[in-house]
């Protein structure tokens, strides 16, 4: 259901409405890059940390694990406090998770991870209620999406700076370095709190269901909470497993993998600027996601079936067009739920989407290996992504078909 333009607060200045939007996208690339520090240094941690390099990868499932459990409340808890205040509270968790990282035992990483998972969960709902107040909403899919590409911004964050950092000293200094700029960042966010927290309510309460009571309430939003569900398991298919297809199947070294995985993230931010562009051009983000989903489905199933048969300079130009779309669709897809959601509940719905997107991160991948597994095929395996496109397709045309039963009986 869209916001009535009464019921949204006006922007204060343009100027306003970009300094939230540099400080929404500077936190979540904080957050992102902060959760990617271990993997990115998962030799030097794991023999830090005393453990197997392959128990250091499954950090990156349980914290995805932890900020799912955490979206539940998240959005109360951004209400209660305010946007502004909300995000100060997940740089405390960063920051106190990567000086709790400098001591070094498995259970300080079991604690990191923790707090790196609470944060990354809070930082979505935080922004959207900053976002939807400061933002017009003829500008709100790209916003949204400039917003969004804090996530694979935190990735090359991480992969730039942290292999510097501890070839010149030590792993340890990635930490201090992401510490550092979450407490700069703490105290910045300070200036603006007053005005950016001026319509918190300290009477709001958590309830049982937390945020999933949205998709208790709208169907809807249950279905387009499964259009995220879909899209996440068909993202996290591609990155995490592009690599392994292109050097076990496509023969190609590990520094053209690397390369090739590179231009996929590229492309993914690219993508999520363009389609929130387009998607404010049309005025309309579903007609947008209709055009992704099924792009997705399209790209994994000529992946799958022609992988054989292509030459590779080819099925790079589909791994890229894949990271395009399958990378790209967060930020129009973030805008929808907020321009769908109640007046007033944009917080809860943006967290109750983010439950099932979560879901969706920690079950694609896995079934993706299963796959791969039994088949002992990864082009195989890219039929899990096609399959999930074209769920994603249908489960937008029941959420179009659910509003129209919702404005006809209204």
């Amino acid at each position: 259901m869209p916001i009535p333009p009464s019921t949204a607060m006006p922007v204060t200045s343009r100027a306003e409405g970009w300094w939230v939007l540099a400080a929404t996208t500077w936190i979540q690339v904080l957050c992102s890059g902060g959760m990617l520090l271990v993997p990115t240094l998962a030799p030097q941690i794991a023999a830090a940390f005393g453990v197997a390099t392959n128990l250091v990868g499954l950090q990156v499932s349980l914290l995805y694990g932890v900020a799912m459990l955490a979206s539940l409340q998240s959005a109360v808890v951004a209400r209660r406090l305010g946007g502004c205040r909300s995000s100060q509270l997940a740089m405390v968790l960063v920051m106190v998770g990567c000086l709790l990282a400098l001591l070094g035992s498995p259970l300080a990483l079991l604690a990191m991870t923790f707090l790196l998972g609470l944060a990354y969960g809070m930082t979505s709902p935080a922004a959207a209620e900053l976002l939807t107040r400061f933002t017009p909403a003829e500008r709100r899919n790209l916003v949204y999406s400039i917003k969004q590409t804090g996530v694979p911004l935190g990735g090359v964050l991480a992969g730039l700076l942290a292999p510097p950092l501890a070839a010149l000293w030590n792993w340890q200094a990635a930490f201090l370095a992401v510490g550092a700029a979450c407490l700069v960042t703490l105290l910045l966010l300070q200036l603006r709190r007053a005005l950016w927290d001026a319509t918190r309510d300290a009477s709001v309460r958590m309830q049982g269901g937390g945020s999933l009571t949205v998709l208790y309430r709208s169907r809807a939003m249950r279905w387009l909470g499964a259009t995220g569900f879909c899209l996440s398991a068909a993202q996290l298919s591609l990155l995490s497993f592009a690599v392994a297809y292109m050097v076990e199947e496509l023969l190609l070294s590990l520094v053209a993998a690397g390369a090739v995985v590179s231009m996929v993230h590229v492309a993914g931010v690219a993508g999520r600027l363009a389609w929130g562009a387009l998607a404010d051009r049309l005025r309309a983000g579903l007609p947008v996601l209709f055009g992704l989903t099924g792009a997705i489905a399209l790209v994994f199933l000529l992946l799958s079936v022609l992988s054989g048969a292509l030459p590779t300079w080819l099925i790079i130009a589909l791994m890229v067009i894949a990271g395009a779309t399958a990378v790209g669709w967060n930020g129009v897809y973030l805008a929808e739920v907020a321009r769908r959601c109640e007046p007033g509940e944009v917080g809860e719905a943006t967290a109750a989407v983010l439950v099932l997107t979560y879901m969706g991160v920690l079950v694609g991948p896995a079934l993706f290996s299963l796959i791969v597994w039994l088949s002992d095929s990864y082009a195989i395996g890219f039929l899990l992504p096609t399959a999930t496109g074209a769920l994603a397709v249908i489960c937008l045309l029941r959420c179009v078909r659910s509003s129209r039963v919702v404005d006809g009986d209204a």
